[in-house]
């Protein structure tokens, strides 16, 4: 019981998750929310929570708002998982009146708790579940405001804080991640590398807090046109960054073009005055480089092409040579 009668204290709930970002570098994070103070917990606001813990999307947070709750890498679960060692029906979580019962569905790599492969099993809050050869996840039975703060805690570790767009950590990663499912589906992947055009003598003439303000019109004009899969980065300063899932370098360069024209007939506003500011893109695609794909071959040829946009005059999108 917390230091108020009557209500309940929030699970002290501690995550630890660990990435590894290339031989050299790991991203280590971890959450204690115990200690935080929430309110009285309600029957009615109880969530059941899966955090994955493991590659591109640890920290993220999913809901199991219905149940049964199916887990796989067919589109028809209700967690989808694109893994290979993930079976295309894996495992199901469902209720009863004992409590959340997590069930292996004949999956080929099996599903485990602590290490133990199991059939069925009884969850208990704070529970890790994994299942294959590495896709892990955390359960926890929270309710509303504890599941909006960690919600919050997997943006603030995702995104630029000035723009809202993803920041390099979380490119850099997806970036791998994209590269790799084309890979394994033999299908394409797209990067678009931006750079505002002379953004400096923005800085130098409005002020730094009109360059702020471009930024982030240049992210709000960028989402209106973006899928959900997309990915949007700040890469760094005025420079940003598109992945692109399933599309190959026509459909990147349209998506460039489109941005610079979007962005270019915006007049944006700051402290009354009225500010014009344009665009330079380069795009590649992994049919654009030499395999096997790497991140850094990819980002290079798109920043190469980005160089003769620049070079060639700017406000101009380019996707070869």
């Amino acid at each position: 019981m917390s230091g108020r009668t009557g209500q309940p204290k929030p699970p002290d709930l501690q995550v630890q998750f660990s990435e590894l970002v290339d031989e050299t570098c790991t991203i280590d994070v971890s959450l204690k929310l115990g200690d935080l103070p929430f309110g009285p917990v309600s029957a009615r606001s109880v969530r059941a929570l899966l955090m994955r813990m493991d590659g591109v999307q640890a920290g993220s947070v999913f809901t199991m708002d219905q149940l049964p709750c199916t887990i796989g890498r067919h589109p028809t679960n209700t967690l989808r998982v694109d893994e290979d060692s993930i079976s295309r029906s894996h495992a199901r979580i469902s209720r009863d009146d004992q409590g959340f019962l997590l069930e292996d569905l004949q999956s080929r790599n099996g599903t485990f708790i602590g290490g133990q492969r199991v059939t069925q099993h009884r969850l208990k809050d704070g529970e890790g579940i994994t299942l294959g050869a590495k896709v892990t996840f955390h359960f926890s039975v929270t309710d509303t405001n504890e599941e909006r703060l960690l919600r919050r805690l997997y943006e603030s570790s995702t995104r630029d804080a000035l723009t809202g767009a993803y920041n390099r950590s979380h490119f850099d990663e997806r970036l791998r991640g994209e590269i790799a499912f084309a890979g394994r589906h033999a299908t394409e992947a797209a990067l678009i590398m931006i750079d505002l055009d002379h953004f400096k003598r923005v800085n130098d003439t409005y002020g730094h807090q009109a360059g702020d303000t471009v930024l982030k019109e240049l992210v709000t004009i960028a989402q209106r046109s973006l899928r959900t899969e997309d990915v949007l980065a700040r890469f760094g300063g005025e420079e940003f960054a598109v992945i692109l899932r399933g599309i190959g370098i026509d459909g990147a360069h349209a998506l460039a073009n489109r941005l610079r024209l979007g962005l270019a007939n915006t007049p944006i506003s700051c402290e009354g005055k009225v500010i014009r500011v344009t665009l330079s893109a380069g795009c590649a695609s992994v049919t654009c480089c030499t395999a096997p794909v790497s991140p850094a071959e990819l980002i290079r040829v798109a920043d190469r092409r980005l160089y003769l946009a620049k070079s060639g005059g700017r406000n101009r999108v380019v996707a070869e040579g």
